[in-house]
């Protein structure tokens, strides 16, 4: 009876934790972050861990390239009777080599540490310790499935903007037709895909059942997931870049500074990502922890 000396309505369930395997909740807005937040300060550096041993030889590397292999040379020229030392432009060939190369290295760090951290958090989002080792192992065994995902989101995304600028070039006046409709398909699509490693990672949904899986868990939830991204990636760009802007023009503190914000950003995007996707989960078909963790155990 409650203090009235009335029945009172039953106490909620307490959330899945270690052992359970209890209904996992439906998340708000405010939810969603707190209990990625929570699952991050729970197990941060577990989680540092992982993360670092991706982040820190990529990004060294990647600094390596630019700042050593394909330098621009300085050289001192005479203005005004003063010698000012200036940075020479690279060649074309080493710029294009030098831009493409940095985005292959951000595209494996991202999409790795998204299959290691992403079976870590969920893991940890239903209260059982992350093992760094098996995290590493999952997501190796998964890695080549991830790129082709990332391939056919991205052909999905671009898919509109391509197909506008060609209409473009045959009809006149379609230019700022075309930007608006890319953008808003960009939004759209993206968002409606990403879920689709999480479903590849859990589920182990492959290629194009990711992308199927992804759009039907995401339907109906549409603005809920979009605020969720956003948001994460504003926080994850507002604090990377600011603990990167501590190294200043040297390429070598700039990497360091630059490294630490990736480490700390990137688990934290990687929890929100899950945590969305196991809500998104809950409000489609009442997933339970026992459930989740069956089906992280099926597939290692």
């Amino acid at each position: 009876m409650d203090d009235s000396g009335g029945f009172g309505a039953p106490p909620p369930p307490p959330p899945p934790s270690a052992g359970g395997g209890g209904q996992l909740p439906q998340r708000d807005f405010g939810d969603v972050f707190s209990t990625a937040f929570n699952v991050y300060k729970a197990h941060f550096a577990q989680l540092l861990k992982i993360v670092a041993l991706i982040v820190v030889p990529l990004t060294l590397l990647n600094a390596l390239i630019a700042n050593v292999v394909f330098a621009p040379k300085k050289e001192t020229v005479l203005i005004l009777g003063q010698e000012v030392t200036a940075a020479a432009v690279r060649s074309t060939g080493a710029s294009y080599f030098v831009f493409v190369f940095g985005l292959l290295i951000g595209a494996v760090i991202g999409y790795f540490l998204q299959a290691v951290v992403l079976r870590a958090g969920a893991l940890a989002a239903i209260g059982d310790n992350p093992d760094i080792d098996e995290s590493m192992r999952y997501g190796l065994k998964r890695f080549g499935s991830v790129w082709w995902i990332a391939i056919l989101v991205a052909l999905v995304v671009v898919s509109v903007i391509l197909l506008g600028a060609l209409l473009a070039f045959g009809v006149a006046g379609l230019g700022l037709f075309v930007i608006i409709v890319g953008v808003v398909w960009a939004f759209y699509s993206s968002t409606m895909l990403s879920m689709s490693v999480p479903t590849l990672i859990v589920e182990d949904q492959r290629e194009t059942e990711a992308l199927s899986r992804s759009w039907n868990l995401v339907k109906g939830h549409f603005w809920h997931a979009l605020g969720i991204i956003l948001v994460a990636g504003i926080i994850a760009g507002i604090i990377g870049g600011i603990i990167g802007a501590i190294g200043g023009s040297n390429w070598f503190l700039s990497w360091v500074f630059g490294a630490i914000g990736q480490i700390i950003v990137a688990p934290f995007v990687a929890l929100v990502t899950i945590v969305l996707y196991l809500d998104l989960r809950a409000r489609t078909e009442s997933l339970t922890a026992e459930t989740l963790r069956h089906e992280l155990s099926r597939n290692a």
